[in-house]
């Protein structure tokens, strides 16, 4: 029986020999998260706890108001714009996820083109482009994160399930500028470059992106469905329980699944920017 090993790197998969189906796409980037599991489990254990920060400092701490004047240490009137220290832990949890999401990236297309990951470069580059990269990143995500904002605004106990439905009417705008991320740091352009990019090779594309990113929502929304039918089992089975134990059930199943959904997402992103970077080059050649 031929054994081959599950986690060798796909050697050929990067630069792709030909433009893919969507059905290709996703298997290309499957194939990718399988090879990168454990190569990326880290950084992805990682971003998912610093994503979890604002929620855990919520819990345990509560949220404290004042305003701009307390920052520094100044006596200003009573009309100044007050900030929560929930909102300074949220902003340094976005930043620190932007870094962490560059280092994923990074390893994701090594381990796509056969080269040895090293960690010293991966934390090197993502620092020094650190700024850019929160540019890139705010770019590709920023419709998900305004909608996840305000479902945490009309009911921050519910906000993943409204912020599904929100989602909606915002796939095209997201679909336009969702590959700025891995243009950024796969082809090491800078932020503007990489949305103008993003943008010139998806506005003909957006309906293929679009199945794709439904595609690829579809697998994440089976793994926290299966997260939610365990911590249901689980809370029958712990029925006498108190709400800590429950809370630390809840959350870990919550961290695990993270940990695999975030490299898969990035793995999708770099696959399919490849495949549409791909076909743009085709489309200028054939007009040339």
């Amino acid at each position: 029986m031929n054994r081959a090993p599950l986690l060798e790197a796909p050697v050929t998969l990067l630069p792709l020999p030909r433009p893919l189906m969507t059905g290709e796409v996703l298997d290309a980037g499957y194939r990718l998260f399988r090879a990168s599991l454990l190569r990326t489990l880290p950084y992805s254990g990682v971003a998912v706890l610093v994503l979890e920060l604002p929620a855990i400092y919520a819990e345990f701490f509560g949220s404290r108001r004042f305003t701009v004047a307390h920052i520094g240490g100044t006596s200003l009137p009573a009309y100044t714009p007050v900030i929560t220290d929930g909102t300074l832990v949220f902003l340094g949890a976005l930043l620190l996820s932007v870094l962490l999401f560059g280092m994923i990236t990074l390893r994701l297309t090594a381990v796509s083109r056969g080269e040895r990951p090293r960690f010293r470069h991966e934390i090197g580059t993502a620092l020094r482009r650190w700024p850019g990269g929160t540019i890139a990143t705010l770019a590709a995500f920023g419709f998900p994160l305004l909608l996840y904002g305000a479902a945490r605004v009309i009911n921050p106990f519910f906000a993943v399930q409204i912020l599904g439905v929100l989602m909606l009417p915002v796939l095209w705008p997201l679909a336009l500028f969702i590959v700025a991320l891995p243009a950024f740091w796969c082809d090491g352009l800078g932020p503007f470059a990489a949305i103008a990019r993003a943008t010139r090779v998806s506005r003909r594309r957006t309906w293929r992106i679009v199945g794709a990113i439904l595609a690829t929502g579809c697998v994440v929304g089976v793994f926290y469905v299966l997260t939610a039918i365990v911590t249901a089992v689980l809370g029958s089975l712990l029925a006498g329980a108190d709400l800590f134990l429950m809370s630390m059930v809840r959350s870990m199943l919550g961290l695990v699944v993270g940990a695999l959904g975030v490299p898969f997402v990035l793995a999708m992103l770099v696959v399919m920017y490849e495949d549409l970077k791909l076909r743009d080059a085709e489309r200028r050649a054939v007009r040339a």
